[in-house]
């Protein structure tokens, strides 16, 4: 058996114990019996960005590329609709897809220095104990603990220095620099890939953003729009030694910022520690569960009614059993899905896949 960390376990750890006990797969894994049919645009338009960066077709011409790119944005919304998702939505999310692609791909090869390696892959690390070097954290059982997620994007640049790139829509304003620099999730990234990959440094993270605000994006003259760019010679053992010394540096239009920012070694090492003081408490026999009522938390919160119950003093047993149930175990492949892959390269054969926690 293993404990396995993800983003949102994290997230939800620290945003509200409560919530996080009733919903995450290492607790009591509830989620409700019918969401919301809402349309994540991201998720699609990330899709679709899976299959502009996937390497094996990098070289072809946009012409061929970019028709499959739309289908990949139609299948991942058709994917996400369920009964009671209003059709209208459903085609105003597929029309503004359409529209941003297209005017990404007239702006992103004016910023995409780099080729790309590897699409929405998969990672699962062990997670070193700061307090015995050369072991990993365990939990009270003896289970080994995991931390897990998903890379967007992993590229390489012409000074054969590895970025991690995470795609992000926007509404409204850009990220602040100091969100970025601070952003938990793509910097455990640059700190998980190279146990996932051997011997791969990454020298920082990319935040790749769309505006999905209402109205037309905004885009260059398409004269302008320069080929894609390669690197020849990549080698997936290589270490740049040109890494950028600029903290963070972003260039874009109104609807488009590409932003880059390099981490160093002590910002990863204290990444990596944090993650592990997060994870010795999430499995500590002494936890103690309560929430954190907040007008930003609490309204978008599935775990309402049985936290209102809870905070009565009552139990919230039959509303669980009514309103909620558990989820089903992740597949260990999704089947047909692009990037996924079994087990990182050069780390030989992959270890067996162990059930769920029950």
């Amino acid at each position: 058996m293993v404990y396995r960390i993800r983003v949102s376990d994290r997230t939800a750890f620290k945003r509200c114990r409560r919530a996080w006990d009733l919903g995450s797969r290492n607790r009591q894994n509830f989620e409700p019996n019918s969401a919301p049919g809402v349309i994540n645009l991201e998720r699609a338009v990330r899709d679709a960005l899976a299959v502009y960066y996937f390497p094996g077709m990098w070289e072809w011409s946009r012409t061929i590329v970019q028709p499959l790119v739309h289908k990949a944005l139609e299948r991942s919304v058709q994917s996400q609709t369920q009964a009671q998702t209003d059709a209208h939505a459903q085609q105003e999310a597929l029309d503004r897809g359409h529209v941003l692609l297209d005017a990404y791909a007239a702006w992103a090869p004016t910023v995409d220095h780099f080729t790309p390696l590897r699409i929405e892959t998969d990672f699962e690390v062990d997670i070193p104990d700061p307090t015995a070097p050369g072991a990993s954290l365990v939990t009270p059982d003896g289970e080994p603990i995991q931390y897990t997620d998903r890379v967007d994007l992993l590229a390489v640049d012409d000074d054969d220095a590895y970025w991690v790139i995470q795609h992000r829509l926007v509404v409204d304003q850009w990220a602040a620099d100091d969100a970025l620099q601070l952003d938990e999730r793509t910097i455990a990234w640059c700190w998980a890939w190279p146990q996932f990959y051997l011997g791969m440094r990454v020298a920082g993270t990319m935040y790749n953003e769309i505006r999905a605000d209402p109205g037309e994006p905004s885009t260059i003259v398409p004269s302008q729009v320069a080929g894609q760019h390669h690197v020849r010679h990549r080698r997936m053992y290589a270490r740049s030694t040109a890494v950028p010394r600029e903290r963070v540096h972003a260039e874009g239009t109104e609807s488009f910022r590409r932003t880059r920012i390099p981490r160093d070694e002590a910002e990863l090492a204290a990444a990596g520690t944090d993650l592990a003081v997060e994870a010795d408490a999430a499995t500590s026999t002494s936890l103690k569960i309560y929430p954190t009522p907040a007008p930003e938390i609490c309204p978008r919160c599935s775990y309402r009614p049985p936290c209102l119950l809870l905070n009565e003093g009552g139990d919230a047993e039959a509303e669980l059993t009514l309103s909620y149930r558990h989820r089903a175990p992740e597949p260990v492949l999704e089947e047909g899905r692009l990037g996924g892959v079994a087990w990182s390269m050069n780390r030989g054969a992959a270890p067996p896949r162990w059930p769920e926690r029950s």
